[in-house]
């Protein structure tokens, strides 16, 4: 809770992150304020017939405007998961859960799960940007498809796919080609956005 107290102190108050009431370091309690929606997994699985295609898009475009201000701020969230991101009343996005994430190199305490990382060769590796990357391009994924990459496939053979460069068909799917340059690490959060501010163009 200390670290996602500091990491909060370190970027200051901002749209894409949830707001803070208090934080009382004697008693380690830091108190946030209320996000109606819930997370956007729960949102999107429970509401599957009004979640429109414009709404997906802006799900995706405020995902990556959360991740270019954590990765401009050194924090990698190290946990990159529909669960851990969170909508207010006005169904806005905000990226939460900073307890595992990295600041400035630390060593993180979180790992993403199977779908949302790619296979790790060495653990004793400090976190890298390319990590959340590759998880944005699932959660995107998630966004567009509402299910998980392979969903329908035990981890240890979605692992072994994904170690052979092998990902879900991204045929005719909304946003396929910035979840193919995601998962193939060839972007950072900031052209992720960049793409999406294109799309927003009249």
């Amino acid at each position: 809770m200390r670290l996602e107290a500091r990491i909060y102190e370190t970027i200051g108050p901002h749209p894409r992150l949830p707001r803070i009431i208090s934080w009382e370091p004697e008693t380690c309690c830091l108190t946030m304020g209320y996000l109606e929606n819930g997370s956007l997994k729960e949102y999107i699985k429970e509401n599957p017939k009004s979640v429109t295609p414009q709404l997906r898009q802006r799900c995706a475009k405020q995902a990556t405007e959360g991740l270019k201000v954590l990765h401009s701020a050194s924090v990698i969230h190290c946990d990159i998961s529909p669960r851990n991101f969170l909508l207010d009343c006005d169904l806005h996005l905000r990226i939460a859960d900073f307890g595992g994430a990295s600041l400035s190199g630390s060593p993180p305490s979180a790992v993403a799960g199977t779908r949302f990382r790619y296979p790790v060769s060495d653990w004793d590796a400090p976190p890298s940007v390319e990590e959340d990357i590759f998880g944005l391009g699932s959660l995107i994924y998630f966004i567009m498809t509402g299910t998980y990459p392979y969903q329908e496939i035990p981890s240890d053979e979605v692992e072994k796919l994904y170690e052979s460069h092998t990902f879900p068909s991204l045929a005719h799917l909304a946003c396929g080609d910035i979840i193919q340059r995601c998962w193939s690490k060839q972007v950072n959060a900031a052209e992720v956005l960049t793409y999406f501010e294109a799309l927003d163009e009249p």
